[in-house]
């Protein structure tokens, strides 16, 4: 057996739960990326390439590979020498971040009004999925709320905006889960704003949805007092 393979691994193709064939990369990918957001892999500790093949049944290269992506989002960063440290978010990065949502999320629920267009129907199915989550799995809550904001900047109409929202998905999905881990009733709070820029994008105000817009993306000041400045 090669050495850099753990014993019993390969790299055939996965498949995902919609059928879709996934790569071994990927699937290392998703792997780590959830034990990040899971906090199994704690904000400061190291990621060992091993320990990532023997639970995902792969070889180090694809393990390599998904290292590299997640350091591009910003999930790892990798030390020469010392391998793949899991990174903290910063109560700086926090404030950036939802200053950076305000803007371009505002931009969206502007153009939105000015055409008259009403809150997309993909918002309102979210919603609605939203509301019919009975237990407190905040994985699936992040997933569902990550969907719903990228609805309504999809349905912005710009396309150069929509990538630089992608970008942040990183960030905001382990801001997300850190904000509700701390207060999971906060989820009733998200679901009355969720509700609220609907009604004001479905009225066509602008100034009552990118009032509800700045008030939903406030720091969670619980989320700031326990992050590294």
């Amino acid at each position: 057996m090669r050495g850099d393979q753990a014993a019993g691994t390969g790299d055939a193709e996965g498949v995902s739960a919609n059928g879709a064939k996934r790569s071994a990369r990927d699937r290392a990918y998703e792997r780590i990326r959830l034990g990040i957001l899971s906090r199994e892999f704690l904000a400061g500790t190291f990621v060992e390439e091993q320990q990532v093949c023997k639970l995902v049944g792969l070889s180090r290269t694809p393990v390599r590979e998904a290292f590299s992506r997640l350091a591009a989002e910003g999930f790892i960063e990798q030390l020469p020498r010392r391998g793949a440290m899991v990174r903290h978010v910063t109560g700086r990065e926090l404030v950036e971040l939802y200053e950076t949502r305000k803007l371009i999320e505002g931009h969206a629920v502007t153009e939105i009004c000015r055409r008259g267009a009403g809150a997309p129907d993909a918002m309102r199915r979210i919603y609605q999925a939203m509301e019919q989550q009975t237990d407190s799995d905040i994985l699936a809550h992040e997933d569902l709320n990550r969907r719903f904001h990228h609805a309504l900047m999809q349905s912005g109409g710009n396309t150069v905006l929509s990538r630089l929202y992608t970008g942040l998905h990183a960030t905001m999905a382990r801001v997300a889960v850190s904000a509700l881990a701390i207060d999971w009733a906060r989820k009733s709070q998200i679901q009355a704003e969720h509700l609220a820029l609907i009604e004001a994008l479905d009225a066509g105000d602008s100034d009552a949805a990118r009032s509800v817009l700045a008030r939903h993306l406030e720091p969670p000041p619980e989320v700031l007092a326990n992050l590294p400045r």
